[in-house]
């Protein structure tokens, strides 16, 4: 195999707003729905180095300076931006009987390099792991009927993984189908276990702090429309956030908002709350990963989104408020 794919699964587990004035409150549409993220890099990623024979030695393309994180852009100058335009590029220049100049990108640095290889029976190895984009799974949060955006997660995806500094911008959001849960216990959140779908939902333009945002194409009509609330509205005491914990139904978590910040900029935790559902907690024994993008709402009206949990006490979550996604609604 000339380059080796390795699956990265999304984690987003921390132990892990509204300013001073308030943002007119916007009829949104009631998400809920389990979804499917496949975010893409510009080139493709090199996430590790193998040991190779060259010439009967062994080699590592780590000994030339080849870095977890690094991202490939070029082949001999031509652009690559997947693991099979990479693929046919190398194979073409071998064929030419061309040398292999690699363009990289690290941290914002231009590097050029020689990508050495192994023959053997026609087939071409590199000492490369690669990976061309991020999948992960979770929740939708709203869709704006305005615009035609939607805002999920309520935090940024990224790889800990990789070195490189490189936001990834641009991808695709799935439905998804929820096949089982693996329940949380404390100092070890769960998940969901999903299956990406096939039907696209729309493309994103934005992947932050504050959540994963895009342009929807594929809506069903029979979603719910709902006012959103201003911080000042919020209270402690009583709401519920929707999820899918089995197949495609979404469900309703009762929950007890314990604490609410007054954000004067964009910030994560601003709602704190802790799970009172004995349903949901027999399933899940609390915040489990995949939650994250779950509208929470109160007196009728979206107030925010799950987005992280209390490693220390998983019956704990906090919430991103409502006026922070629709900010970046553009």
């Amino acid at each position: 195999m000339l380059f080796k794919k390795l699956s990265i699964s999304l984690i987003t587990v921390v132990s892990l707003v509204f300013p001073s004035f308030q943002v007119f409150a916007a009829d949104v549409i009631l998400g809920g729905q389990s979804i499917g993220i496949e975010l893409d890099y510009e080139g493709v990623m090199i996430t590790g180095t193998y040991d190779i024979s060259i010439d009967n030695r062994p080699y590592n393309p780590a000994s030339d300076g080849y870095q977890s994180g690094d991202l490939i852009t070029q082949v001999n100058q031509q652009n690559v931006e997947s693991i099979s335009e990479l693929m046919e590029s190398v194979k073409n220049s071998v064929e030419k009987n061309q040398k292999i100049m690699i363009t990289l990108k690290r941290q914002n640095k231009t590097i050029k390099k020689e990508l050495k290889f192994q023959k053997k029976d026609d087939q071409f190895t590199t000492g490369l792991y690669v990976q061309d984009g991020l999948t992960g799974i979770g929740t939708m949060t709203y869709y704006n009927p305005e615009t035609h955006h939607f805002g999920a997660l309520g935090h940024m995806i990224y790889d800990t993984s990789l070195s490189s500094d490189t936001t990834i911008k641009n991808g695709t959001v799935y439905n998804s189908y929820v096949k089982k849960i693996n329940p949380s216990q404390n100092g070890n959140p769960g998940e969901k276990i999903a299956e990406i779908g096939s039907i696209e939902i729309g493309r994103l333009y934005e992947n932050n702090n504050y959540g994963i945002y895009g342009q929807y194409t594929n809506l069903s009509d029979q979603l719910q429309t709902i006012s959103t609330a201003s911080m000042d509205e919020i209270e402690l005491g009583e709401a519920y956030f929707l999820t899918v914990l089995n197949g495609h139904e979404v469900s309703r978590c009762s929950i007890r908002i314990t604490d609410l910040k007054k954000q004067n900029e964009p910030d994560v935790k601003g709602i704190t709350f802790e799970i009172t559902d004995e349903e949901v907690l027999s399933l899940t024994n609390g915040i489990v990963q995949g939650m994250s993008g779950s509208p929470i709402i109160q007196n009728n009206k979206l107030i925010g989104c799950v987005t992280h949990v209390d490693i220390n006490n998983v019956h704990q979550g906090y919430g991103l408020y409502i006026d922070w996604m629709l900010k970046n609604d553009k």
